[in-house]
């Protein structure tokens, strides 16, 4: 049995017929494929000659060099075969193998050894050339066939089930090698081992270590002495970058497929897991331009060449989003894998983006969005959990995108082997973080993982107001005991509250890294791109200087692609010092728009709060207040505190009116009560996130660590589930553990 076979040359010839897209993906390779001839060939002979005295006489990068190179061919050799298989084109198959015996010229599969006898090139390489020859084997005499066994034995499977797999030999364990290398190289080594068929010796015991695992690398839990995370979250997140997620299911997926037609057995297929990825794979894209695009946080990777990863998720769990998603970001499918896994029957639809505030907890991922299907909608996404290998060292790290604009933008990264990947892209300054004294994270952490991770305990999500808490303290212990940024969305603006307290004394450097033209002046710095404007306001601290630094972009920026340059682009530092170690940096974002929205901005200042009064062109207004006792310092007493009409104990809260000044929005972010003008809105015994809007009665969300008695002031009359408190005139309802929600219709 071949992995190619007649049904599903059949259902490509079904989709060619029917879909435009595949029509058009398998016109492009079969053109490309059709063109290779004897001269061709002569010619790649050639360059791996070539390749190969280079490697001889310089070693280092060269034999990286020659190892893409034939990881290139042997996927070309792999894309030959299957246009043979479609079209049953008797040269195709001749140039097949003799691409597949060119490649077998080679010593080993192997170009970054060490003590290794095999790596990512050996299993890359092995899976191309495998099924290369799975597809036209049909058409080789004994001899050709058993030779080419030989060498996928002997330079694939062996080097690769040794390492990774043999309880005597191995070299690896499940935490060690990142954590993408060992789902490559295990999977890679089962489909060779698959091709190589059941007349292989110990191919049932082989094929066993492969499935059993596989399950145990989807389940991997993480290693304490390691500061190694498990590979995946709850929620379906994987703790490397979702590229790297891509990559480390590139070579399982269709083993999978191989495995289950084998045997009939489908273990991998119904692994929980892989039902939670895809909303995963949804919560870290966005749209710009009509393009889909990973954001930019640590090594991004290619997102281009495993996309059939999505294709059989769309599949198997008939996500007609994630066919969508594949759309957004290529125009057609263009290899074998994405031909054979383009799901048949499943509607294409526009993409959609997601609208919720999604937060991946075990990466560390937050993710805003407002107003996703109108050219001003804006997206926000921040960056906590770990720093090692791929995850840079930018625990804390934004981006902001609006009204079609990439305003504040990572650095990006570039090829791992050039000197500026470590020195500049994956340090702390190349990102939108905090600084003291010009230090971030340990540069160590990279190597030695990240003990305590940076998270994201608390969410408030609502039509019109959304909250985040990040706590980016773990990776900074050496230099800060608190390390927490507040971010609220509301009414065209973005609020960022820092609250920082230092382990020493210093100066802090609040960095941020953008793309476009950009100056600052009078507390504010305007970035400007296409022909919109981001209006930074640096409320506070009072006390500041600006200035420039040189950083660079991605050398895979979009509008270079070339790995051998490195954009210099200017970055802003915002310093400040503080007498006691704390400080308390507040940051407006006046998010782009047709209409401006924003007057003025005023400062709310007294002995315990820091805060800032937002007026609107409308004379609507909102005070937004930073309860500086509230930061830690006082611990016996609550943080009781009162100004401009507000009582308190919540670290932040805010109240909105209109313009005749109706009290339409209040809020408490880690706070038991909220008083405006005598009023007691809100209370409980537990401090909570809360929401209150009257615009329409009583609208009410609730964020909530324990089940809770909470405490509303409602004039409504008798309501379902709430009981009236005669001393207080509250009303009290038991809300639950979490986020909750409930309407009363009049107040």
């Amino acid at each position: 049995m071949s992995f190619y076979d007649s049904a599903s040359r059949d259902k490509l010839g079904r989709l060619i017929r029917s879909q435009p897209e595949v029509e058009q993906g398998w016109r492009r390779l079969a053109d490309a494929m059709s063109a290779i001839d004897s001269a061709y060939l002569t010619d790649v002979s050639g360059q791996l000659q070539h390749m190969r005295d280079r490697v001889a006489q310089y070693g280092g990068n060269k034999k990286f060099t020659l190892g893409n190179y034939v990881r290139e061919k042997a996927r070309e050799a792999h894309a030959l075969a299957f246009y043979y298989h479609q079209q049953q084109e008797p040269e195709a198959a001749r140039h097949a193998l003799e691409l597949i015996l060119l490649l077998c010229e080679e010593e080993q599969w192997l170009y970054q050894g060490g003590r290794r006898n095999s790596d990512l090139w050996t299993a890359d390489i092995g899976v191309h050339l495998a099924m290369a020859y799975d597809t036209v084997r049909g058409t080789l005499d004994a001899g050709t066939r058993s030779r080419i066994e030989n060498e996928l034995l002997r330079k694939a499977f062996l080097p690769l089930y040794e390492d990774w797999l043999d309880p005597v030999k191995k070299l690896h364990a499940l935490d060690t090698m990142g954590h993408n290398w060992w789902s490559v190289c295990v999977a890679g080594a089962g489909i060779v081992m698959l091709v190589l068929g059941p007349e292989q010796n110990g191919y049932a015991h082989y094929l066993h270590a492969v499935v059993e695992g596989l399950k145990e690398w989807f389940a991997y839990p993480g290693n304490v002495l390691q500061n190694k995370k498990a590979n995946f979250g709850p929620d379906g997140d994987y703790i490397e970058t979702m590229s790297y997620l891509d990559y480390a299911l590139a070579s399982f997926v269709p083993f999978e497929e191989y495995y289950r037609r084998r045997t009939g057995s489908r273990e991998l297929l119904e692994l929980p897991v892989l039902g939670r990825i895809p909303d995963a794979y949804l919560s870290t894209v966005y749209r710009m331009d009509g393009q889909i695009y990973s954001f930019g946080f640590g090594d991004v990777g290619d997102r281009y060449g495993h996309s059939h990863v999505w294709l059989m998720l769309a599949d198997h769990f008939r996500r007609k989003d994630m066919l969508s998603f594949f759309h957004a970001w290529k125009e057609a499918p263009a290899s074998p894998f994405e031909l054979y896994f383009y799901p048949e029957g499943l509607p294409r639809e526009p993409y959609e983006e997601k609208r919720e505030l999604a937060v991946l907890a075990h990466s560390g991922y937050a993710v805003m969005r407002n107003d996703p299907d109108s050219e001003d909608g804006t997206v926000f996404a921040i960056k906590t959990g770990e720093s090692w290998n791929h995850n840079h060292l930018d625990v804390g790290s934004f981006l902001l995108f609006s009204g079609g604009c990439e305003f504040i933008v990572d650095s990006g990264y570039c090829v791992y082997s050039k000197p500026l990947y470590n020195s500049y892209y994956r340090q702390s300054r190349a990102h939108n973080v905090v600084l003291l004294d010009g230090e971030g994270q340990p540069p160590e952490m990279i190597e030695f993982g990240t003990k305590f991770e940076g998270s994201i305990p608390v969410r408030l999500d609502t039509p019109d107001y959304r909250y985040l808490l990040a706590d980016c303290t773990g990776p900074y212990m050496h230099l800060y005991h608190r390390f927490y940024r507040h971010i609220l969305m509301l009414d065209g603006f973005l609020i960022m509250t820092d609250d920082l307290f230092a382990s020493r004394d210093g100066a802090f450097e609040w960095l941020l890294h953008y793309d476009g033209e950009a100056s600052a002046a009078r507390e504010t710095i305007t970035i400007r791109q296409k022909a919109k404007e981001l209006r930074v306001h640096h409320v506070y601290p009072e006390a500041k200087t600006y200035s420039t630094e040189k950083g660079y972009k991605s050398s895979f920026h979009r509008s270079t692609g070339r790995e051998d340059d490195f954009p210099e682009a200017a970055y802003f530092k915002i310093r400040a010092e503080s007498k006691d170690r704390r400080i308390k940096y507040m940051t407006v974002f006046e998010l782009p728009g047709e209409k401006r929205r924003l007057r003025e901005i005023r400062k709310l200042t007294n002995e315990q709060f820091q805060g800032l009064r937002l007026i609107e062109v409308t004379g609507a207004y909102t005070d937004i207040l930073c309860n500086l006792h509230a930061d830690g310092r006082v611990m016996h007493d609550n943080a009781h505190g009162s100004f401009a009409g507000v009582e308190t104990d919540a670290f932040l809260c805010s109240v909105r009116y209109d313009s005749s000044g109706r009290l339409e929005r209040a809020s408490v972010h880690n706070g038991s009560y909220l008083k405006v003008d005598g009023s007691c809105l809100f209370s409980t015994l537990l401090k909570a996130d809360v929401l209150l809007d009257y615009r329409s009665g009583l609208d009410c969300w609730t964020s909530l660590t324990a089940d809770a008695w909470c405490s509303f002031a409602y004039n409504g009359g008798a309501a379902e589930d709430l009981l009236h408190d005669p001393v207080s005139q509250l009303w009290r309802k038991k809300l639950l553990k979490g986020s909750g929600h409930f309407h009363l219709n009049s107040c």
